[in-house]
């Protein structure tokens, strides 16, 4: 985890785990979060001890890697190297994906796009015979909390 991270990008109904025993706990993000826990927070959603304590052993199903992943935000120059005519079909097939108001919140930056929306946007353009990667105004580096 990082070390300056902030504890306020945690989702409010995040489950944490507090199973110290678990051979994962060093690399899972439920666990490393419960030690950024502000002490004015009093209550905070746990996954239920009983059902991490047996899966010690086998594969845990509650499991999130401390990684962090690649959000894109900003989708103003997106089409300017595609012929006009090719770039209005990839326009309005990435408009239909996201819908209406999410495709502009990403454009106008108040949104970021999750790594598979990239994926299908990346597919788009693949499916046009497109082989130059989708680019974005920003990117950001942020953990996945699902």
């Amino acid at each position: 985890m990082k070390p300056d991270f902030d504890y306020s990008e945690v989702p409010y109904a995040f489950a944490h785990c507090f199973n110290t025993k678990c051979p994962r706990a060093a690399k899972c993000l439920r666990y490393l979060v419960t030690s950024y826990i502000p002490l004015q927070l009093t209550v905070v959603c746990v996954v239920n001890p009983a059902l991490t304590a047996s899966q010690e052993v086998e594969p845990c199903s509650f499991f999130i890697p401390d990684r962090m992943k690649r959000y894109a935000s900003g989708i103003t120059h997106l089409l300017d190297k595609i012929p006009h005519a090719e770039a209005l079909v990839i326009k309005r097939e990435i408009y239909f994906f996201l819908g209406r108001n999410m495709y502009y919140r990403i454009k106008n930056q108040e949104r970021l796009a999750t790594p598979t929306q990239q994926e299908h946007i990346r597919q788009i353009f693949l499916n046009h015979g497109i082989k130059e990667e989708p680019v974005y105004d920003t990117y950001v580096e942020k953990y996945d909390w699902e």
